[in-house]
Order: C-alpha cells, then structure tokens, then sequence
C-alpha cells in the first residue's frame, strides 16, 4: 500500500476512534486508540516498508506521561544512540540560548565581537553578522559545503573551521535571505566557545545533557574515543529515543524539567518567535517550504491566528523527526536508527505528525 493512501486511511479511522476523547488531566473514558499510528509507521519502515527504514522507535508524550512507544522493523526492542542529523540544529540552539539567558551571549551579539580581524578577509559586512542570524539561517553565508565541515576534518579546531567559514565570500547580505544550512551554525559554536572559554563538548555537558538528563547523547567520538574537536554543530549530535524525549518533554513544559526551570517560559517562547523576519527564502536550500518561519534551531510548523508558534519541530536528513504539538498537547519523538539519506520519507514524516494528533484528538487552534 502507498504511504499516501495509507495515511488518508489511518487518519481517518484515528479520527473516528480517538478525536473524541479529551485531552488533559479530566480525560475520561478509553486512553487513546494509537493502532492506525502503528499501522501508518509499519507501512514505511522494516520489511513491510520495502525497508524504506530498517529500524525506528516512536515516542508519544501527553500530560507530562508517555502514552504511546512502540519500537518498528529490524530493531525491535534494541535502544540504540543514532545520528539525528539536523535534529542537531534544536539541541545547539537550547546550548546558545541557555548561554543568553544566564547573560555570558546576547543573540544580538556580532561576528566582530568575538573574531575582531582575527579571520581571513575580513570585512564590515561579515563583522556585522549577529549570533541571532546564525542561529536562523539569515546571516548571508553561503550554505555551500565547507571542506572544513567533511568527516576527514572533525580533528582540526573548531574555531579554525569557523575562520574558514567566515573566509569565503557572503552569498547574501546579512539578514536579507533565508537559507537553510550548515556552515553559519559553526561559527555560532566557535562564538560560543570564545565567549566562555569552554570547548563546545564541555557546553553541551553543562547546558544540555547533564540538567535535561541525556546521559548518550553527544556531538560524536573519535577513533580514539575522544570526542571530536570539530564538532558539527548544526548536525552531527547523536541521541536516543529516551534522551530527546526530555528535551521535547521540557519545551511542551515551558522549560519546566524534572521539577526544575531549565529555560525560562520568555526564553521558550524566544525560540520559537519567526527569527527570519520575513525575509526572501532561498529556495534550492529550503527543506519546508510550508513552514511558517524559522525560529532558533527550530522550525515553526504551524501558527496560531495571532503568528504564535503552535507546532515545532527539527527534523533531520536521516529520518529522526522531534516535535511538539501545542494545540494537541503532546511532544514526541521520531528516532530513525540508520544513517538513511531520507528525502523521501519528508512528506511520510509530516503525515505521521497529523496521524499522531488524530489519535490523541483535541481541540486546534486557530490557523492563517
């Protein structure tokens, strides 16, 4: 059976035998019916997906418990740590923005305060890039691959990949186009890292993965076990299901985790603010045409009347896909377990989001 057409099925029959339910603490009656999401997942990954995925878990989040999990394909039961990809871009952005809420980063923070001259072919237009133009994809950098970003290049220093970065020429004016990529996260790392001292690994340990509990997840080791001093800060974080569990868990929660006030509500709702400003997209770099903005590392799904965020997400090249539903109440995460190149399951990923929200129901929100 075709994706597409099992999606209007399954859509159909969780409307049927969830939609009705209430959602929130004062539910009553039958949790919800997750088989048509079971159902929809089965159809592209393991064999009865012609082994589109091989392996992938799902995580459902509603009212602060897991409601559904459920394990798919040739890694049935097996929890394995897997590269998320892009799914990255939202844990580096939590990093920075932990770093601007304590004070030691402001996002408007510029190229020139950190590098000065201090990189090749320098200029005032570069000078004026701002951290919140990296952290959107708006600062004019090219989004063409760096050799300084390859694989063979993880060992070399992080801020002499982001001298070399900041070295090639602007393909925009800062702040004047939208363009999805790579290389201007990896000079927000290397400002990250000038501005307190602390090699990226170390940020991560402290503003991430120690106080959010993900105890494997990292930016990847070397073939000595040593974590890489080139980390690639926009898409080389590897997770678990349960580890980036916590953090959707704690944006639903508005920063709240574990009893404890991660990021402020004001830093959330920061994050999730259109960072673009509404500026032209570069369309050949553009993954989510029908997204409504970008915010910092995240994209902003779905909008309110009122332009707020109402669903967002990071979904990553290699099939992991984490959002968080506001209207429907819920976080979940999609961990794909195979470094699957996955432009084909991009429309099946974004269905699954509206399968999942079937079945727990509830009320949507106004939209434009």
């Amino acid at each position: 059976m075709r994706v597409s057409a099992m999606f209007a099925w399954v859509l159909l029959a969780a409307v049927v035998s969830g939609a009705a339910h209430a959602r929130g603490p004062e539910r009553a009656g039958p949790r919800p019916d997750f088989r048509p999401v079971t159902a929809f997942v089965d159809g592209f990954v393991g064999p009865s997906g012609d082994d589109l995925l091989p392996g992938a878990s799902l995580l459902v989040i509603q009212d602060g418990a897991t409601v559904y999990r459920h394990d798919f394909g040739s890694y049935v039961g097996i929890a394995p740590q897997a590269p998320v990809a892009s799914a990255s871009k939202w844990l580096s952005a939590l990093v920075i923005q932990r770093l601007v809420e304590q004070g030691r980063m402001h996002w408007s923070d510029t190229v020139a305060d950190y590098f000065g001259s201090g990189y090749p072919n320098p200029d005032a237009t570069k000078g004026a890039i701002t951290l919140g133009q990296l952290m959107s994809h708006t600062s004019g950098i090219s989004v063409v691959g760096n050799d300084c970003l390859a694989f063979a290049n993880r060992n070399m220093a992080l801020d002499a990949c982001a001298k070399a970065i900041l070295g090639t020429p602007l393909s925009w004016a800062p702040g004047t186009v939208f363009a999805y990529g790579e290389n201007s996260m990896q000079v927000a790392g290397a400002m990250a890292q000038r501005a307190t001292g602390t090699a990226w690994t170390q940020l991560v340990k402290s503003e991430l993965t120690i106080p959010l509990r993900m105890s494997k997840t990292d930016y990847g080791l070397n073939a000595s076990g040593l974590p890489f001093k080139n980390p690639i800060i926009a898409g080389g974080a590897r997770s678990t299901l349960r580890d980036y569990a916590n953090v959707v868990q704690m944006v639903l929660q508005g920063g709240m985790f574990d009893g404890a006030q991660y990021l402020s509500p004001d830093s959330i709702a920061e994050m999730q603010l259109d960072q673009t400003h509404g500026v032209p997209v570069d369309i050949a770099s553009d993954p989510y045409p029908e997204a409504v903005g970008y915010g910092y590392g995240e994209w902003r799904d779905q909008a309110d009347c009122d332009g707020i965020a109402t669903r967002v997400s990071s979904t990553g090249a290699f099939g992991t896909s984490p959002w968080v539903d506001y209207d429907h109440g819920i976080a979940a995460v999609f961990l794909a377990y195979k470094q699957y190149p996955a432009p084909q399951l991009r429309d099946t990923l974004r269905q699954l989001w509206d399968v999942v929200d079937a079945a727990v129901g509830g009320p949507v929100g106004c939209r434009p």
